[in-house]
């Protein structure tokens, strides 16, 4: 079964990019030095899945990074010289999951950004969440999560702190949590409304009142 893996930073205020997108103030990722477990995490996962928006910024500052994994992308608009291991999508979350199953995968890099975690979250799809936690405070940008959530309980896994002020903490879905219902496809919606329509008595006429003119004198 496939696993979707959320693994960002995030200022302490909540926000992982700023209005405009920038994210000058992570830290620089050097494997000589440091890279925050980004190399370990990177090398666990076989593929991944990200929004339109996170994929246009990704390509505006720089070559592709994330060469030979499968990258599903969320888009309704066509993709100019997209990258051979991107695979553009507008299919509902779990269909797009069932593909991955049939890709054979097993753990998924959910990249970003905040509203398409938000969707990932709602639906009871993310098994972990990988979390940078970079001291500094943004004031407003764009959220860990852009939408609205379902109530969800995390157990802690697994906690570093870097000399640098960052920590990095590993969290799974709890077993506490109920199961949440599965959502109706759009289709057999569509066709359980058509089926009770039909089901309906019809509806007699409205009877009309006719006034009764009195007689002049």
């Amino acid at each position: 079964m496939v696993e979707i893996v959320y693994y960002v930073a995030t200022s302490l205020d909540g926000f992982i990019a700023t209005l405009d997108g920038g994210i000058d103030w992570l830290p620089r990722l050097d494997p000589e030095l440091e890279d925050f477990g980004y190399r370990a995490f990177y090398d666990s996962v076989d593929g991944l899945i990200m929004g339109r928006l996170t994929f246009d910024k990704i390509r505006r500052h720089a070559a592709w990074p994330y060469p030979k994994k499968p990258c599903w992308v969320f888009t309704h608009r066509p993709i100019e010289s997209e990258p051979s291991e991107v695979i553009p999508t507008a299919q509902p979350l779990t269909q797009v999951i069932a593909e991955m199953e049939s890709y054979k995968l097993r753990r998924i890099f959910l990249v970003g950004g905040g509203r398409l975690a938000s969707q990932f979250q709602r639906q009871g799809l993310i098994a972990e969440y990988n979390i940078g936690l970079v001291p500094v405070l943004l004031g407003t940008g764009m959220p860990l999560f852009a939408g609205p959530g379902e109530f969800e309980r995390l157990k802690l896994i697994d906690t570093r702190s870097f000399a640098t002020g960052e920590v990095l903490m590993r969290y799974r879905r709890s077993a506490l949590n109920p199961p949440r219902p599965k959502a109706i496809p759009p289709a057999i919606t569509r066709h359980l409304r058509h089926q009770a329509e039909e089901a309906a008595p019809a509806r007699e006429p409205e009877p009309v009142e006719i006034g009764t003119r009195g007689t002049e004198s």
